[in-house]
């Protein structure tokens, strides 16, 4: 059952139930005489049927209506038209009933489906899952109020925060296989677009509030693109590439038809294990969920600490115990404060002050890493149908940094430090021609969707041709 449209769809099942009665009705409508009776202003007065059906003028039992002159009509409790009324509103009492708060409000909320495949996550996490599940779940607790605030401020169904359920289970230090860190599992090229700092003193995709951010705007750029959250999802999960090549071979801009034909395994099942994961997330009990020890939200705030400071030295020095301090500040890798200019790190609320405070004895306390970061020097040989984007996402570096090393003999030799940014940027002005999208020029330049929107004060992705925009390029 496809709960996509909740209201369209109870639409439209109340639009047959109402037939049926009628046409049912239709039938018996050429023996009845002209109809009489009652107004709905008496109903709320507490009028009881039954007695009046039987008080004679008032309602005649062969209509199917009651009129009076007032032009105001009421089924009669007998006909099939109110019987299809009271099953139709049982069945949307029962559907609700099941999935409170879960089926969506709008076409901009998540896309609830209960089908089989969704129906087998379910029952996955309640049997061979279930303890990693719990586990989930317990961790959820420190992060979801977090993590919604800011999707909601940011104008994202709030319900998007299981996406990073079933990435992590809400585990800041994660690390898969393929390279990809975090709450929200995000890629190196990825994180670095938008707008998260990766190098060898600190990688904010372990960074909470952050890394939350930089999903909400990935995942906002995804849906101005797909406009459909499970399409978006799936381009999270898969990349946009692969969903939009999906959608353009196909014709079909809907993900459960489209995973029927193609996309990768891990993607097919991405979004059916995010519904399961939000229906139980939302009534654990009802799924023998029980006894969960949730974690408490810790707030925090900022303070400004001297670089390259450790974080042992900063919690003798402050009180604050070291295994909460370094919770707090899972993306300082080294557990130091990077070099340069003072770096503000979180402390639990109240300890803002006092940290500010004993500034100059942190300064100078202990020693700084004597390792400092260097720049690893990759070569790549050039394949053929490469581009400068391709290969540069493949090697973790940016397109300006890359286009300046690429040597005459066709390799190219990529060095990882990129994320130091340059005082200035230069501005290019693109021409838009027909078949550009703004996800391609992005693209193109190494940029986000967002910020090309905000330099050029767009309001949506469309794009028309000849139009130029401005964009700001290292």
């Amino acid at each position: 059952m496809f709960f996509k449209y909740p209201s369209h769809f109870f639409t439209i099942v109340l639009g047959i139930l109402i037939l049926n009665g009628c046409a049912v009705t239709t039938a018996r409508k050429s023996n009845s005489p002209p109809l009489s009776g009652m107004s709905l202003y008496n109903v709320g007065k507490g009028l009881d049927l039954d007695n009046q059906q039987k008080s004679a003028p008032m309602l005649s039992k062969s209509g199917l209506f009651a009129k009076e002159s007032s032009g105001f009509f009421l089924m009669e409790p007998d006909s099939q038209t109110w019987k299809a009324y009271y099953y139709f509103f049982l069945l949307r009492k029962r559907i609700f009933e099941d999935l409170p708060g879960i089926v969506p409000e709008n076409e901009h909320d998540i896309p609830i489906v209960l089908n089989d495949r969704v129906q087998n996550f379910i029952k996955y996490f309640q049997t061979e899952g279930r303890d990693i599940f719990s586990e989930w779940l317990s961790r959820s607790g420190k992060y979801i109020p977090m993590m919604k605030e800011i999707l909601e401020t940011k104008g994202m169904p709030p319900d998007l925060v299981y996406l990073a359920m079933i990435e992590s289970g809400f585990n800041m230090r994660a690390k898969s296989n393929k390279g990809a860190v975090g709450p929200w599992q995000f890629i190196e090229s990825t994180a670095r677009r938008y707008g998260l700092r990766v190098d060898s003193w600190v990688d904010e995709r372990m960074d909470a509030q952050k890394s939350t951010e930089a999903a909400a705007n990935y995942l906002h750029d995804l849906y101005d693109m797909f406009e459909s959250w499970d399409l978006a999802a799936a381009g999270y999960n898969a990349g946009e590439d692969k969903v939009r090549s999906a959608i353009d071979r196909f014709k079909i801009s809907d993900f459960w038809e489209i995973s029927e034909y193609t996309l990768p395994e891990e993607t097919r099942d991405y979004v059916p294990k995010l519904i399961a994961a939000l229906i139980i997330a939302k009534n654990p009990e009802k799924y023998g969920f029980t006894q969960i020890q949730y974690q408490k939200p810790e707030p925090f705030e900022k303070a400004a600490v001297p670089a390259q400071r450790s974080l042992r030295d900063i919690s003798k020095i402050s009180g604050i115990k070291y295994e909460r301090l370094s919770e707090l500040n899972p993306s300082l890798i080294r557990g130091f404060t990077p070099p340069g200019d003072a770096y503000e790190i979180s402390v639990p609320v109240g300890y803002k002050a006092i940290v500010e405070a004993k500034y100059d004895e942190i300064d100078s306390s202990g020693e700084a890493p004597v390792k400092t970061a260097k720049a690893k020097s990759i070569r790549y040989r050039v394949r053929h149908r490469d581009t400068i984007h391709r290969t540069a996402n493949k090697n973790n570096t940016r397109n300006s940094k890359l286009a300046k090393t690429v040597t005459p003999n066709g390799s190219v030799h990529s060095q990882s430090r990129s994320n130091q940014k340059p005082d200035t940027k230069n501005i290019v002005s693109y021409r838009v021609r027909k078949g550009d999208t703004i996800w391609d020029i992005a693209t193109k330049y190494d940029v986000s969707v967002s910020d090309i929107k905000r330099w050029n004060n767009l309001k949506s992705s469309r794009l028309s041709a000849g139009n130029r925009l401005k964009i700001y390029v290292e």
